[in-house]
């Protein structure tokens, strides 16, 4: 009898360390997820932070700012709306390329990341 309660300790043994090895590389995904998520944060502050800094010598969003307020000033000008209605309806016929670079840009001079998110 006694070998056999050798053999079933034996093997409890070693189910028991598995299970103990199992919850070591459990809690070390854990952490590493958790690292490499603290990484993204710190990596995208850093970029924030580039983008505002890159804006401070930047005339590009007060050329968009400057050409928004003329869209919507001329939207409201009785002449030039029929102007306005047919670029956009002319913008509208062009590339989705064109669409998305225009788009591009405005988020680059703005620094909206979340341009990303805006679907047709």
């Amino acid at each position: 009898m006694l070998p056999i309660l050798n053999a079933v300790a034996s093997l409890a043994g070693t189910w028991l360390q598995g299970k103990q090895e199992k919850a070591k590389l459990k809690q070390t995904l854990e952490v590493a997820k958790v690292a490499a998520q603290v990484k993204r944060v710190e990596q995208d502050g850093n970029w924030d932070e580039k983008a505002v800094a890159s804006m401070d010598s930047s005339w590009k969003d007060e050329a968009w700012t400057i050409f928004f307020i003329m869209i919507i000033g001329a939207s409201f000008i009785k002449p030039l709306q029929p102007i306005m209605k047919d670029g956009f309806l002319f913008l509208n016929t062009a590339p989705d390329f064109i669409k998305y670079g225009i788009l591009a840009s405005i988020a680059a001079s703005f620094g909206l990341k979340s341009i990303a998110k805006i679907r047709k």
